[in-house]
């Protein structure tokens, strides 16, 4: 049974819209990336929910959830948000999976509860090097980010094209919901502000990631990296990365396969995510 809910937190007063479907007490929590929401996991949650119990977010300031001004945007902050969800829910162990932005966000979830982080899998994640896409990197220049223009429909699809070896994975439905969603009040605003708390004109900043590294550096639950061999976002060599970091990960590379691995390559990730965390 598929349950589309909000929690607002005490501390924040922040509200977090998400989708939980399954009934088992071992749960998972699929956690997107930047100008995305829970629709990035639409080819995995049916799947995943059959043995486990799958919440999938919409991050503060992206998809249906809150936007405000007063959110500070930043991976931590996220984080726990997202852990005062997981315990209303009633799961204070749990699994995760971040794909881009939502890696960094899921690395962070396992920092401030450790142990009872039961697994991590990242999805092309950032963090894994200091390269980031130029365009991301120009949004962050002061007054620049706010004075280039949002694109038009057919911009904003050949932006979102990149992010898929066989551009067939793009479906129109897919790129209308992702275009009405940055296009929500404030939607720029919380995008620009996520930006800055870790990119500069240079990429990803020095302290932001030194301070990343150190957290990767320190993760004991078991770790799949799962990449595509064709990402133009995050390149591989950030794959390679964090399976040096993170001791007895396990690094999976999809052939003919860009930056949304769960998408493009469905049911082979259905299968390894759900093979890997039945533990």
């Amino acid at each position: 049974m598929e349950n589309n809910g909000a929690f607002t937190s005490k501390r924040t007063g922040v509200t977090t819209r998400y989708l939980k479907k399954g009934t088992s007490t071992n749960a998972l929590l699929l956690i997107h990336g930047l100008g995305c929401s829970s629709l990035e996991w639409s080819e995995n949650i049916d799947y995943l929910s059959e043995n486990f119990s799958v919440i999938a977010v919409d991050l503060i300031g992206f998809g249906a959830s809150d936007k405000p001004n007063r959110f500070v945007y930043s991976a931590n902050a996220q984080a726990l948000q997202l852990i005062e969800l997981m315990q209303e829910l009633g799961f204070n162990e749990f699994h995760l999976a971040g794909n881009s932005y939502g890696g960094k966000v899921a690395i962070e979830i396992v920092e401030l509860i450790k142990e009872r982080a039961k697994s991590l899998t990242l999805v092309a994640s950032a963090g894994g090097g200091k390269e980031a896409p130029f365009p991301l990197r120009l949004q962050t220049l002061p007054i620049i980010g706010e004075l280039l223009p949002s694109p038009n429909f057919e911009q904003f699809k050949l932006g979102w094209q990149l992010a898929f070896y066989d551009k067939n994975y793009l479906t129109e439905e897919r790129v209308k919901k992702k275009f009405e969603d940055s296009n929500k009040v404030n939607a720029k605003k919380s995008h620009l502000k996520t930006l800055r708390q870790m990119i500069n004109i240079f990429g990803f900043k020095k302290s932001d990631y030194t301070n990343l590294s150190s957290k990767v550096g320190r993760i004991t639950c078991p770790v799949l990296i799962v990449w595509g061999a064709n990402d133009l976002f995050l390149p591989l060599e950030h794959a390679h990365n964090f399976n040096k970091k993170i001791k007895n990960s396990k690094l999976v590379i999809f052939d003919e396969c860009g930056h949304a691995p769960q998408i493009e390559r469905s049911k082979e990730f259905n299968d390894l995510l759900a093979k890997f965390i039945v533990i």
